[in-house]
């Protein structure tokens, strides 16, 4: 699984390459596909802790 700050830098990536004038499908998968990598993001955060907390 791939570290808290890849998954992070690819969901701020995503968002930043939204144009403010983009509707539709598009712009709603793009969002979609943000949200997923945020939630990467959280889910390898945790693991990490939790890993951290097992080690001691």
């Amino acid at each position: 699984m791939a570290d808290y700050d890849t998954h992070a830098n690819r969901a701020r990536e995503l968002l930043e390459g939204l144009h403010p004038k983009t509707f539709g499908r598009s712009y709603e998968l793009t969002i979609a596909a943000a949200q997923v990598e945020a939630l990467l993001a959280l889910a390898a955060a945790v693991a990490g802790r939790q890993a951290d907390r097992d080690i001691r």
